[in-house]
């Protein structure tokens, strides 16, 4: 299946339950790119950038990834590179599937341990 005819694509409700703020809104694009949002001040920690990516059919599922940037509210010296990986499975308007996320310290820390959670998504109407 291509991506321009892929049930994936539109604008989805998001609930990443163990992110740091469980709600987001995710666009994914038929040329296979995507956009994921949700409020600054959803993590009191950090100040973090809209998340930018790319998307592909494998198989039955949707593999894909989006980097965002993390500035530390407290700090804001520190800066950080996020990477979130992301499969998950469409059924009419919903999608079920896992992320995980890691982060480097810029400009070259280590990267973390994945944190990861599981996503639920609604196709907004």
């Amino acid at each position: 299946m291509t991506s321009q005819a892929h049930p994936i694509v539109g604008v989805w409700e998001v609930t990443a339950p163990d992110a740091p703020f469980p709600h987001h809104v995710m666009t994914f694009h038929a040329d296979g790119t995507m956009a994921q949002s949700n409020p600054d001040l959803g993590n009191r920690g950090t100040s973090d950038s809209g998340g930018m990516g790319i998307w592909r059919a494998d198989g039955g599922e949707i593999a894909g990834k989006f980097v965002e940037y993390t500035v530390d509210r407290a700090e804001p010296s520190i800066v950080r590179r996020g990477v979130v990986e992301f499969r998950m499975v469409v059924a009419a308007d919903e999608f079920r599937g896992d992320a995980a996320a890691t982060f480097a310290r810029l400009p070259d820390g280590p990267v973390t341990e994945p944190a990861r959670t599981s996503l639920y998504g609604r196709r907004l109407r």
